[in-house]
C-alpha cells in the first residue's frame, strides 16, 4: 500500500510547469532589464557620436592655417562641453580629448582635429552586478593643406607712403579680421623686401589681403616724403587700413585689425573701389609663365557701374555719376578667394593707395603681387580637396 502510494507520488507531474515557468522568468528579467540598459546606453553612444563628429569637423572647419590651431582646438571643445552637459544628469563624463595635429605628407597633408569623450552610463536592472556601462567614442576630421604663393615679381615701390601688405583668414562672418590673424607679407619700408613668400593653408579658407597705408610714413631713406595731406583728407602720419574681403576695400579705412579706431583724419568712399583691381592671368605653357591684363587706370568702381568718380590726369578734375564703366564686383572678382576658388588660376592684384594730393588711381603702381595656390591631393592645383571630412 506505502508503495504504491510513493509510485503514484513520484508519476505526478502536475505542477513541474509552474517549477519550471519560475525558473524560466528569473533569466528572462535579466535579459529583458540588460536589454533595457544596453539600448539606454546605445542610445547615449548615438548621440555622444554625433557630438563628437560635429566638434571634429568644426574644429577642422577653423584649422584653416597654424596660427589658428588653438582657436580650432578651443571651438571642438566648447561643441564637446555644450554636447555632454546636454547628457542625461545621471550620465558621467570620464575624459575627454581634443587634438589637433597634422597628417600626410607631400601634396596630401591634412589639418586635423582627434575628438574623443568616454561617458559612464548607470543601470537600473543590471546593477547587482555591473554598476555602469562605459561608452566612448571618437572622431577625426580633416581639412586638406595647400600652399599658398604671394609673388610680387619686379616690383619696385615709388610711393612716398608707408604702404605694408598683409595676408589674413577672412573672419566666419566677415568683418575686420582680428590682429592675430594678420600675416605681414610685404613693406615697402624694407630696404629689401622679399619678392617672394610661400604659406601654407586650408585649401578652403578664404584668404583675404590687407594694405596698411600711413600717409607720408615711409623712411626718407628709402623714398618716403611728406608731401602734405591727401585729396581724403588724411595728415601725415595717420593711417588707414584697406581689406580685399570688403567691397568696397575701403569700407573699414579707420578700422584696424582688432577693431581699434585709428584716429585717422581721411574721410574715404565706401561706395565705391579706388583702391583694388585684380586681374586674371593666362598661363602660356611654352613659356612657363603667367600673363596678366594691364588693370584699368584713372576710374573708381561701384556696385551698378554707374556713379563713379573717375580722374583726369590732364587737368585734375573729377566726373561724378559717370556712366558704363566696369561693376566693382567684376574688378575684384577673386579678391579674396579660397585656393580651391582659384581652380589652380593665378591673379594679379592691383593696388592703390588712395593717397597724393589728388589720387590719380593709377592700379598697381603702390603695390602688384601675383597670388596663386598649389597642392592638394596630388591635384597640382588645391582644386581635388574642397571640403572638410571626417575621416572615421
Amino acid at each position: 500500500m506505502i508503495l504504491r502510494c510513493l509510485r503514484r507520488l513520484a508519476g505526478d507531474t502536475r505542477g513541474n510547469v509552474a517549477v519550471l515557468l519560475g525558473l524560466i522568468l528569473v533569466p528572462l528579467a535579466l535579459a529583458i532589464g540588460a536589454g533595457v540598459d544596453y539600448g539606454r546606453a546605445t542610445e547615449i553612444r548615438t548621440t555622444l557620436q554625433s557630438t563628437v563628429d560635429a566638434a571634429a569637423l568644426a574644429g577642422a572647419s577653423a584649422y584653416t592655417a597654424p596660427s589658428a590651431q588653438t582657436t580650432a582646438q578651443t571651438l571642438a571643445q566648447d561643441y564637446v562641453t555644450k554636447g555632454t552637459a546636454a547628457l542625461p544628469s545621471n550620465v558621467t563624463v570620464k575624459s575627454t580629448t581634443v587634438t589637433p595635429g597634422t597628417t600626410g605628407g607631400g601634396n596630401n597633408v591634412a589639418y586635423t582635429m582627434y575628438v574623443s569623450v568616454t561617458v559612464s552610463v548607470p543601470t537600473t536592472f543590471m546593477s547587482f552586478y555591473e554598476k555602469a556601462i562605459a561608452v566612448t567614442v571618437s572622431a577625426m576630421a580633416k581639412n586638406p593643406v595647400v600652399s599658398a604663393t604671394f609673388d610680387t615679381g619686379s616690383f619696385v615701390s615709388y610711393a612716398c607712403d608707408l604702404n605694408q601688405i598683409y595676408w589674413y583668414v577672412v573672419p566666419p562672418g566677415g568683418g575686420v579680421p582680428d590682429a592675430s590673424a594678420m600675416n605681414l607679407l610685404w613693406s615697402n619700408n624694407d630696404g629689401n623686401p622679399p619678392s617672394s613668400v610661400s604659406f601654407n593653408v586650408a585649401a578652403s579658407a578664404q584668404i583675404g589681403f590687407a594694405m596698411e597705408n600711413t600717409t607720408g610714413g615711409r623712411d626718407p631713406n628709402l623714398g618716403g616724403c611728406n608731401y602734405g595731406n591727401t585729396m581724403y583728407r588724411a595728415q601725415p602720419g595717420d593711417t588707414q587700413w584697406l581689406y580685399s574681403s570688403m567691397q568696397p576695400p575701403s569700407k573699414y579705412w579707420n578700422i584696424a585689425p582688432g577693431g581699434a579706431d585709428t584716429g585717422t583724419h581721411a574721410t574715404y568712399p565706401t561706395n565705391q573701389d579706388c583702391a583694388l583691381v585684380v586681374e586674371k592671368g593666362t598661363y602660356n605653357k611654352g613659356k612657363g609663365t603667367w600673363k596678366y591684363p594691364s588693370a584699368p587706370q584713372n576710374k573708381c568702381f561701384t556696385a551698378s557701374g554707374h556713379g563713379e568718380d573717375s580722374y583726369s590726369p590732364g587737368n585734375n578734375t573729377f566726373c561724378y555719376s559717370c556712366t558704363g564703366g566696369p561693376k566693382l564686383s567684376k574688378e575684384m572678382t577673386n579678391a579674396a578667394p579660397s585656393c580651391s576658388q582659384l581652380n589652380g588660376v593665378s591673379y594679379q592684384y592691383d593696388w592703390n593707395d588712395m593717397g597724393a594730393g589728388v589720387d590719380n588711381l593709377n592700379y598697381g603702381n603702390d603695390m602688384q603681387y601675383a597670388f596663386s595656390c598649389s597642392g592638394g591631393s596630388g591635384s597640382g592645383n588645391g582644386t581635388s580637396t574642397t571640403s572638410v571630412t571626417l575621416t572615421n
